[in-house]
Formats: C-alpha cells, structure tokens, sequence
C-alpha cells in the first residue's frame, strides 16, 4: 500500500526514557483547554501467515481540561478514535486502545508540594503511568484508576534533578478486560551535568488478573481458574549528550522472580525531537521473553509480545506548532519461527 493512500497516524513512539512535555503553564482559577490529535496508516506483513497481514488508517483526538489552584491541579479528558478496522480486531491484533469510539482519558487530582531541596506529588483518579518503562513493560496509551506518586530529592545548583521514589497502584483499563491490577514501584536518578544528562531507575513490578485470552493467558506452572500473579524485577539507564547534534543511548532489562526468564530493550537516538525542523533517528532493539514481561499491558505497536526479538527505526521529524511526523518500520521474528512480520506506520501528531 503506497504511503499516499495513507490516511496518516497515532501516537509517536517516544524514545527511551524521554517522558510526555507536561501541558504549558496557564493562569489559576480557570479550566484550561488542550487539545491533541494524531494520524496514523499503519500496515503489516506476515510472509507465514499471509492472512494475517492488515492494512489500516485511523484517528485520535484526545481533549484534556485542567485547573490548578495553590498546590493542587484537577485534569480530565477524553480520547475519541475512528479507524478504519472495527473494534472486533482488537483483541486479535493486539490492541491496547479501541479503534473506534469515545471513552475517559484522564480524571484525577494532583496535590504537589515543591522546596528548595525536595519535592512531591500525589495523584488521585483515572491516570496515566507516571514511572519509566520501556515498551516491552508497558503501554504509554493505557489509563490506571488509582493512586500515582513522586517523592525525592533535588539539588538547588541543578546537578541533580531526582533522587526519589515514583509509585503506581490501581486497576488497568484493558480492551481485553480481566481485571488487570498493577502495582509497581521505582528508585529514580537524574543528573545533569551540562553536556551530559544520566538516568537511572530499578524497580519492581506487580500484575494480576484473571485468565481470559491468549494475551490474558494462565501462567505456566499456575492453576489456570485462579488469579494469576506474575513479579517483575525492571531497571534501566541513559545517557545524553547535547551537543549541536544530540546523541541519546539507553538500555532497559527485566527479570520475572518466578521463572528467572529475562527481557531487555537497547535503543540509540540521533537528533532531536524538541527543535522544529531537526530530524531524529532511533534504532530500537527488543527482546521478549515468554514470561520475563508484562505481556497483558506491554507495547502494542510491537506485534508480537512475548517469545520474540527485532529491531525497530523511527525517523521523526519536528514541524511548527507542536506537529511531529514519524515513519515506524520494525521487524521482529518469533522464537524458533524461519518467518518474521514487518510492520510500517506513518505517524502525524499534534502534540499537546
């Protein structure tokens, strides 16, 4: 399918450990619009199984609303999709989001408290996943209700940005449904040292939920009519350089306790995201192992989510007003498989 007869796409894949732009300041006392919308054609092949192989277009608009008053910030929003598949193919193409409908986005209050030398937040409601993870841990599109966290340390000079804990405990919103429970918790470092800026988390990861499908499946070892539970040791560093050309590397890795099975992601970025008109390469690498990840609410834009590995390039290239346009083309092979599926995907967003 020519990349013309693309409708374009949905969201932009981030690099490693870059988090979301926080919304632009605004005056206290007022709900605050924002808006955010993405296009995406996306297509895949599968030389094994040919009718496997879709072709799609959709479209995102998320609306959010927020007010802020002294130390405390109300936000809600809505996400609202069209696509050219129905949500029928959901579940069997891995989605984390429905195709074509509307639904709540965020609901939440957040009390932040800010010093010289310590910070912290807490967040109540229907949110988003606030502690770093790469693809293959979690799905940056799905919402949790619960409670999120941050809590730490900050120098005044600006070397050290956080030494905290970050926390995350609630029910995942999944299209699969199951009642998927996460709680997850994170040590957090982050220096920057001019030129250079590091990195660094580890963590554990908590899942539960009931068995269902295949991406909702029983554990190996487990009693497939009982609540399955599955702990993940996770940790992750980057490094980078600002320098007229940015340079960015990062690595992430993830251990389940039960099985000792094991999960990384490595990823290298040249550019930048931030300055209109500056491309960005990134080559990712991922591995996935049959139970060394959170296979129920990982990555979607991967196809496969677990006993797989391949390598992903996202050319990305920053436009006026906060668009960014992004081409996406990975590769991954299952284990043991001769075959491997190749996905492509055009991405346009406007970007809150």
């Amino acid at each position: 399918m020519p990349i013309r007869r693309w409708t374009f796409p949905l969201v932009a894949a981030l690099a490693f450990g870059q988090e979301a732009a926080p919304f632009p300041s605004e005056s206290p006392g007022s709900w605050q619009p924002a808006w955010e919308l993405t296009l995406r054609g996306d297509r895949l092949s599968d030389p094994g199984y040919a009718v496997d192989s879709f072709r799609r277009a959709d479209l995102q608009l998320r609306l959010r609303w927020a007010w802020e008053s002294g130390n405390l910030r109300v936000e809600a929003g809505t996400r609202s999709a069209m696509g050219s598949d129905g949500n029928q193919f959901n579940a069997a193409r891995w989605d984390q989001q429905p195709s074509n409908g509307s639904q709540v986005d965020v609901a939440r209050g957040t009390f932040t408290w800010l010093s010289e030398r310590a910070f912290g937040s807490l967040s109540l409601g229907f949110q988003e996943n606030g502690l770093l993870a790469s693809q293959a841990l979690w799905d940056r599109d799905l919402r949790f209700l619960g409670a999120g966290g941050r809590f730490g340390l900050r120098g005044p000079g600006g070397l050290l940005q956080e030494a905290g804990v970050r926390v995350a405990v609630g029910r995942v919103r999944d299209v699969l449904g199951g009642e998927v429970d996460l709680a997850a918790g994170q040590l957090v470092l982050k220096l920057d040292m001019g030129p250079w800026a590091w990195t660094a988390h580890a963590g554990r990861w908590g899942l539960s939920w009931n068995p269902g499908g295949e991406r909702l499946r029983w554990l190996p070892g487990h009693s497939p009519t009982e609540r399955q539970h599955m702990t993940v040791d996770a940790a992750g560093a980057s490094g980078t350089w600002h320098a007229a050309l940015p340079i960015e590397a990062g690595w992430s890795g993830s251990r389940n306790r039960e099985t000792g099975e094991t999960a990384e992601e490595l990823q290298a970025a040249v550019g930048s995201r931030l300055r209109t008109y500056w491309p960005q390469l990134t080559f990712t690498w991922q591995r996935l192992s049959s139970t060394g990840t959170l296979y129920p609410v990982n990555g979607d834009e991967w196809w496969y989510y677990r006993r797989a590995r391949g390598p992903r390039l996202d050319l990305s290239l920053p436009l006026p007003h906060r668009w960014l346009a992004t081409v996406v083309y990975l590769r991954q092979r299952a284990d043991g498989a001769d075959e491997s599926v190749s996905r492509t995907m055009l991405i346009l967003q406007k970007r809150f």
